[in-house]
């Protein structure tokens, strides 16, 4: 302290901090007046005191930043997931009707989104925002499968009745899809948590809109002849028993992962999650240079369960640290506050002391008119006023326990200083801390995803027999392990994202599973429908990769080429039943 101040020397150069606070629950808007408020004031410093140097550093700043380029993502990445959705569907359908109906169940889709993640959580993250983008792929799934049976449908079927023949498919797509993202409920993020609501709500949307209102909306469909009709009669014929086109698209997705995955590297570290701007990084830099602290290193947690207990533990440990120079600035951090006893103490020593002054001051013919009262202060009273301020953000009292944390940065602390506390001491490091708990939800989801696939292998060998059941594990094992290799490719770590994406990979590998399973009883136009949702779906998740948030980016390369995956291999069943393939 000096002048009021918390300063710091370095040679010549006095350095000196100010702290900020904002009110709770800033909006973006609010932030964003701040930050600019802050760079109006640094300007004007600048400009009235030559030679001057601000750094600013805090969580709002980061806040901001992410914000504004959620925002950023939003615009861009939405609008390239429509402009290719638009031309998908124009080119397939040769139509702009079915496009429209397709802009319907999306728009239905966010509304019933927005709703309600609103009602749940009160408002929305601008990254979940982001992600969202992925629901207009699958919310354009139901209406490519209702286009394509009302198209392939007789000229006597009117469209209630294709509806009826369908629904069972769109209610079963829409429960297994809904059922995938549920899973995403347990996620440790609230983005992720949002991300699950506004999709299970906006699909269940979606799918209400085909449901209620298409059957008087697409009464007059009739068949157009579709370029991309051709492509998928092809790719059927690829898994013909005797065509090697097939063996060669497993082979180079075998390949494929298996380089992948000799690349990829599993990682926790929060860092990779997001890249802070270089402004933000180079002023931390700065200021961890001038305090000579990382804001991450380990520090000293002190518990008790009494105020008092902590901070006479505290006390100790300040006059065990001051004996050691290499330790000294440490104490720094440790509030220059007695515990109220030895401050009851020292008062009644100074009133004792009072008659003696007095006496000796008279001596000298200065009387006293009065003595000054003593009183002691707790520890909340003092993190309260102007000094302990500076200690405030040290300080937690949780569930009757009393907390106070100290940074040690680098520096090593003998045992001996440490014995013999009132208190419970521990070491921790948050950033440790994190990471630690982030890779205990990636195994632990893993499992939760190990048992959902057991489940799923188990119900398909129940309906379809054991051959079938194998083989489609194989593809819904192979889907998974191509969307971890992705990030191999792309230098990105596996983290509880990418285990996230896993999970909705196999959600919607499973969808492709069944329909390939089922499609004897289907309408032929039916694979046709197939191949425009699976195109549409894939293309809403690769925009995501695009984004330039590292976890969005993540989670959208996983998922990009775990569902292509998952759609390209779909067809292995049909190895097994030569009678049904020689139907398409």
């Amino acid at each position: 302290m000096e002048d009021g101040w918390l300063t710091v020397k370095e040679g010549a150069i006095k350095w000196r901090l100010l702290f900020a606070s904002l009110k709770d629950n800033n909006s973006f808007e609010e932030l964003k007046n701040s930050a600019d408020s802050i760079s109006k004031m640094i300007s004007k410093a600048k400009a009235s005191e030559t030679g001057a140097e601000i750094y600013v550093q805090g969580a709002p700043l980061y806040s901001l930043a992410a914000g504004s380029q959620a925002r950023k993502d939003l615009s861009k990445l939405g609008m390239l997931s429509l402009i290719a959705l638009t031309l998908l569907l124009l080119i397939a359908y040769r139509s702009i009707r079915p496009l429209f109906l397709c802009l319907l169940s999306i728009a239905v889709g966010l509304v019933f989104g927005l709703t309600a993640v609103t009602l749940f959580f009160g408002h929305l993250h601008a990254i979940t925002l982001v992600m969202c983008i992925s629901i207009i792929g699958l919310c354009t799934d139901y209406t490519a499968y209702f286009i394509a049976a009302r198209m392939a449908a007789p000229e006597e079927e009117n469209s209630q009745k294709t509806l009826d023949l369908l629904r069972p498919t769109l209610l079963h797509a829409l429960l297994t899809t809904v059922l995938t993202y549920s899973m995403l409920l347990f996620s440790p993020f609230p983005s992720l948590k949002e991300l699950a609501i506004f999709t299970i709500f906006g699909l269940a949307g979606a799918c209400l809109t085909v449901l209620f209102w298409f059957p008087q909306l697409t009464e007059h469909i009739r068949y157009h002849n579709s370029p991309l009709a051709p492509l998928t009669k092809k790719y059927i014929r690829f898994w013909y028993p005797n065509s090697p086109i097939g063996k060669i698209i497993l082979c180079s997705i075998l390949v494929f992962c298996a380089v992948g995955l000799s690349r990829l590297q599993v990682s926790d570290d929060l860092r990779q999650l997001y890249q802070a701007p270089k402004a933000l990084v180079e002023n931390e830099a700065q200021i961890q240079k001038i305090l000579d602290r990382d804001f991450s290193q380990d520090s000293i947690l002190l518990e008790s369960d009494s105020e008092e207990k902590l901070l006479e533990g505290l006390a100790r440990l300040r006059s065990r640290l001051a004996q050691d120079s290499k330790l000294e600035t440490i104490g720094a951090f440790i509030p220059p506050l007695l515990p109220e006893k030895l401050q009851d103490q020292a008062a009644n020593a100074a009133r004792e002391a009072v008659p003696i002054v007095k006496e000796a001051l008279e001596n000298l013919n200065i009387r006293l008119n009065g003595h000054p009262g003593y009183s002691s202060l707790s520890f909340k009273d003092f993190l309260n006023s102007p000094i302990g301020e500076n200690y405030r953000s040290l300080f937690l009292e949780k569930d009757g326990r009393y907390y106070y944390s100290i940074p040690i940065g680098t520096s090593e602390i003998p045992k001996s200083i440490l014995q013999d506390l009132p208190v419970k001491v521990t070491f921790e490091n948050k950033r440790t801390q994190i990471q630690t708990m982030m890779a205990q939800y990636r195994v632990q989801i893993g499992w939760l995803l190990v048992c959902a696939f057991a489940a799923i292998v188990l119900s398909i060998k129940w309906k379809f027999g054991t051959r079938v059941a194998v083989l489609s594990a194989f593809s819904l094992i192979l889907s998974s392990i191509a969307g971890a290799a992705a990030l191999g490719f792309f230098g990105m770590p596996f983290n509880v994202f990418s285990t996230f994406a896993l999970i909705l990979i196999l959600g919607i590998g499973i969808d492709y599973q069944i329909f390939f399973l089922r499609l004897s009883k289907t309408r032929k136009n039916s694979l046709f429908a197939l191949f425009v949702a699976a195109v549409s779906t894939i293309l809403s998740l690769g925009i995501l990769g695009l984004s330039e948030t590292a976890a969005v980016r993540n989670f959208g390369i996983t998922l990009t080429f775990g569902v292509l995956t998952a759609f390209l291999t779909s067809p292995i069943s049909l190895l097994l039943n030569h009678e049904k393939i020689r139907r398409l």
